[in-house]
């Protein structure tokens, strides 16, 4: 079946014809989808996101007019999202864990400093941190760093721009940071004395 009429085929909602799609451009997807991913599993599940995307929302079949190409740039574009989406989550992951040690565990205190201290009160200190935290900037930390949701579906749980969570990040971070500072100059003021 030539190009044009599988895509009136699909515009009409044959499945055969679907069929007929997934068989024939599926491969080339895959091989896109792989140089992208440099894993053959994700590869797959990129191209089965593409088809159940365009499963889901027939009325996408309208629009096309050379399926080739819009099925190979639908996968660069879904694999450069999952991409993204990977490296926001590790950045997240990698500043919750810096801001999860500094201050759980102190860890850049004197030896003598961290004897003294028990883990419970350890967390409690954590704890009180947060709590000193305006709501909007605790509830913030926890959508995005405990709850692991991006900044535009944090954004839309509390009814603000994703700019308004970026900036109540960032002045958290900037609290506990602060925090975290100031007991460590302490732990060396009593260290020196």
């Amino acid at each position: 079946m030539e190009d044009q009429e599988l895509i009136q085929q699909l515009q009409q909602g044959n499945a055969e014809a679907f069929d007929q799609a997934y068989k024939k451009y599926a491969p080339s997807m895959l091989t896109i989808a792989y140089t992208f991913m440099r894993d053959r599993d994700d590869a797959a599940d990129v191209v089965q996101d593409c088809f159940a995307t365009l499963l889901n929302k027939p009325q996408l079949w309208k629009s096309i007019r050379d399926i080739r190409w819009y099925l190979m740039r639908m996968v660069q574009n879904q694999c450069l999202g999952v991409i993204r989406k990977r490296d926001m989550q590790q950045q997240k992951d990698e500043v919750f864990q810096y801001y999860n040690k500094s201050a759980a565990e102190d860890v850049s205190l004197p030896e003598s400093y961290n004897n003294n201290a028990t883990p419970q009160e350890k967390e409690n200190k954590v704890v009180s941190w947060l709590s000193a935290l305006s709501p909007q900037r605790k509830r913030a930390m926890e959508l995005v760093y405990q709850q692991e949701l991006s900044y535009q579906e944090a954004a839309l749980k509390m009814g603000i721009s994703k700019q308004s969570i970026k900036t109540h990040l960032r002045y958290a971070k900037q609290i506990l940071k602060s925090k975290l500072t100031s007991i460590l100059i302490a732990a060396v003021f009593v260290t020196m004395w």
